[in-house]
């Protein structure tokens, strides 16, 4: 049986004080605000991708299951415009959004007081106005643009720990915008070999290619042919498994054909199937199908009998067929 991992579950988390805890490490107060969301614009130039309306609706989903998460403050600055002072966001432009449509529909649907509440005032830092420039919010909108997505493998994980936490499965669904299905194929992974699972963790096979070999050859086989797959990709000179690399190694086996003597075996069994003396009770289709398999090939059975056709009457000569049985 190849070898599996079992998840370790962390120990329980004891809170402690805040202020105590900011005191002993010697920090202090910032400038992190908190404002209600209708109060905040938004200028698409200041961000350095285009709005993506799928990703606001997944974040505002997030929102109406979760609330707003105030650990992830929106970036702003401070533009004069008509002479008033207003604060335009550059950076969570789609958080933003999200907050918007979130508290727009919470509101029809009626949603949890202590998730509306989070809705009321968002935090924000508000950037120094000397270093605002419009250099420094593209260098800015770029490099906070690299987050990182958890693989499937790390949210099997994940999953698998929710689950012995006593989540059920609809709640992690909601909680993280996923579907039924996503929690099957990842957990489908969660349970394969653990070297499978190394595999995947040192990106030679894609999370992806590893659970479509798992559902068609399930764990043991899926890491047999992965893992022959990465040698002879190395062998190549190739660092990753991909589809293609796959097949290559580890082709399907050849059809296996009949051979000769094995055919005309087949053929001298079917003729005793003729010859049986029941063989007129079965049914017409059968008698037929047998005829019209025997029938093209008398001369391949013609020669010493193996069974006398004079031992039993056969149905095949009232329809104008003499097939002698035997070999050569």
């Amino acid at each position: 049986m190849v070898k599996t991992s079992p998840l370790v579950l962390d120990t329980l988390i004891v809170t402690g004080n805040t202020k105590a805890a900011i005191k002993a490490a010697g920090g202090s107060s910032s400038d992190l605000w908190t404002v209600p969301p209708s109060q905040i614009q938004y200028d698409p130039r200041d961000n350095v991708r285009p709005l993506m309306q799928d990703w606001v609706r997944h974040l505002a989903n997030l929102m109406k299951a979760n609330g707003y998460d105030r650990k992830k403050p929106l970036g702003c600055f401070v533009r004069k415009v008509g002479g008033e002072d207003k604060i335009f966001v550059y950076e969570g432009q789609h958080r933003y959004h999200a907050v918007l449509l979130a508290a727009h529909e919470g509101r029809k649907e009626s949603l949890p007081a202590r998730i509306m509440e989070t809705f009321d005032r968002i935090p924000l830092i508000i950037d120094e106005a000397k270093s605002v420039s419009r250099p420094n919010l593209i260098y800015a909108g770029i490099t906070n643009n690299y987050g990182e997505k958890l693989t499937p493998l790390q949210l099997a994980e994940k999953i698998v720990e929710l689950q012995q936490l006593g989540e059920s499965n609809a709640t992690i669904c909601a909680r993280l915008e996923i579907t039924d299905q996503t929690i099957r194929d990842v957990l489908l992974l969660a349970h394969a070999p653990t070297a499978l699972h190394k595999l995947v963790r040192a990106n030679i096979v894609s999370s992806t290619l590893a659970i479509e070999e798992i559902r068609t050859h399930g764990g043991e086989k899926a890491l047999d042919r992965l893992a022959s797959a990465a040698s002879k990709a190395k062998e190549s000179g190739k660092s990753k498994v991909t589809k293609k690399v796959l097949d290559a190694a580890t082709p399907n086996p050849a059809v296996k054909k009949i051979t000769d003597p094995q055919a005309k075996q087949l053929l001298q069994a079917l003729q005793l199937v003729l010859h049986d003396p029941v063989f007129g009770k079965l049914s017409p289709g059968t008698i037929a199908g047998v005829h019209a398999a025997l029938t093209p090939h008398t001369d391949l059975l013609n020669g010493k009998a193996a069974v006398s056709t004079a031992q039993w009457p056969f149905p095949c000569c009232s329809q104008g067929v003499t097939i002698n049985a035997g070999g050569e």
